[in-house]
């Protein structure tokens, strides 16, 4: 598994099957990243019924704003479309702004976002605990050294950008990222996880589909 600095900020990748309502998500992700661009301050003008719709139900397609934590290190940001309550089994790969590379965001963080929505209404905020703990590696000064970094500068809380590769929807390999946090170090190795504590999330309001 490739490791290098961060620059701009489980299960395994598998090869994705042909999954169509899974590549509605994404491509609300990927039209909320573009809106992201736009003034926030105008957010909810792109969303229909806004906070007169009411709290979420199931099977509302929304937007949320949602940052992912390591410990208390924010490792992504994003704003994606959601169908509220619909659950995956895949991983998400989300565009980011100036890299070729998308960022990987596991089944279990997309489906703590579209339950954990239901019953919220506009503007509401929450935080949904996870234990990221089991996705972590340990590499050695040696393997570090060998990835070319310098350990010597490395630091608890530091952070580090892991490649994952994955079959993208051409049947092509390709390679995507995460962010994962230096929860523990010594003179000898390090501790690099890179899964989820925690997520906060935004309701922005409900997509229009037509």
């Amino acid at each position: 598994m490739a490791v290098q600095k961060k620059t701009n900020a489980g299960d395994k990748p598998e090869e994705k099957k042909t999954n169509w309502m899974q590549i509605g998500v994404i491509a609300f992700c990927v039209l909320m990243v573009v809106m992201c661009v736009l003034s926030f301050a105008n957010f909810q003008n792109f969303f229909g019924g806004g906070g007169s719709a009411g709290p979420v139900e199931a099977g509302n397609p929304v937007a949320v704003e949602y940052i992912m934590y390591v410990g208390d290190k924010a490792v992504f940001t994003s704003i994606g479309g959601f169908i509220a309550g619909y659950e995956t089994n895949e991983s998400a790969y989300i565009p980011i702004d100036n890299s070729e590379k998308p960022y990987m965001v596991f089944a279990d963080e997309q489906n703590a976002i579209s339950t954990n929505v239901i019953g919220m209404n506009m503007g509401d905020k929450k935080t949904v605990e996870l234990d990221g703990s089991a996705l972590k590696y340990t590499y050695s000064k040696e393997d570090v050294e060998e990835m070319k970094l310098d350990f010597e500068k490395l630091e608890k809380g530091g952070m580090l950008q892991l490649d994952f590769p994955y079959i993208d929807e051409l049947g092509e390999l390709a390679y995507a990222v995460r962010t994962g946090v230096i929860t523990e170090i010594n003179d000898k190795e390090l501790v690099l996880q890179y899964g989820t504590d925690k997520i906060e999330m935004v309701f922005g309001g409900y997509l229009q589909i037509s």
